[in-house]
C-alpha cells in the first residue's frame, strides 16, 4: 500500500512538471517584420524596410535585412510578459516626433524582451519634453508577418 501511494505521488508530481514546463520549441527564435520608417535599435540607425529578428544566446537579438545589407545586434536584458494574447508578435517603437527607437520585441504572443534606452534616446526625449510641453513619447506598434 505505501509503494503505491508512493508512486501515484511520484506520477503525480511528473505530470505538474511536465504540464508547467516550458517548451523551448514553443518561443519562436526568429520573425519577419515590415517597419514602415527609419529607425534606432541600440546604436544603430536603420532604415525602413523588411528585417528579420533573431534571438541570439542569452540577451542578445539579431536585426538583418531582407537584403543582408544591414544589420545589428542590441543588448535585450529585460524580459517582459503580457496577458494580452490578441497582440500577437510584434515590434514596440517609441516615437519623439519623427525620430522612432526600438523598444521591445515579442517573439512570442506572452513574452517579449525590453531593451534598455540609449544616450540618444535619453537626449531626443529630453529635448521632445522640453520642445512639446513635457508630452510623452508615442507607442508605435509593428506586427511581425512570421
Amino acid at each position: 500500500m505505501k509503494n503505491r501511494a508512493t508512486s501515484m505521488l511520484a506520477l503525480a508530481g511528473l505530470f505538474l512538471v511536465l504540464a508547467v514546463a516550458k517548451v523551448p520549441g514553443q518561443t519562436p527564435t526568429k520573425v519577419v517584420v515590415n517597419v514602415p520608417f527609419d529607425f534606432m535599435a541600440g546604436k544603430a540607425n536603420l532604415k525602413a524596410g523588411t528585417y528579420s529578428i533573431r534571438r541570439l544566446n542569452g540577451n542578445a537579438l539579431s536585426i538583418r535585412s531582407a537584403d543582408g545589407r544591414t544589420s545589428a545586434i542590441v543588448n535585450a536584458p529585460l524580459t517582459i510578459g503580457s496577458r494580452d494574447f490578441k497582440a500577437g508578435e510584434r515590434l514596440v517603437f517609441n516615437r519623439y516626433g519623427t525620430e522612432y527607437f526600438l523598444s521591445q520585441v515579442w517573439l512570442s504572443v506572452d513574452s517579449g524582451r525590453q531593451l534598455h534606452t540609449t544616450g540618444k534616446e535619453e537626449k531626443t526625449a529630453t529635448e521632445f519634453r522640453i520642445t512639446h510641453n513635457g508630452a510623452k513619447p508615442e507607442r508605435v506598434e509593428v506586427a511581425t508577418t512570421k
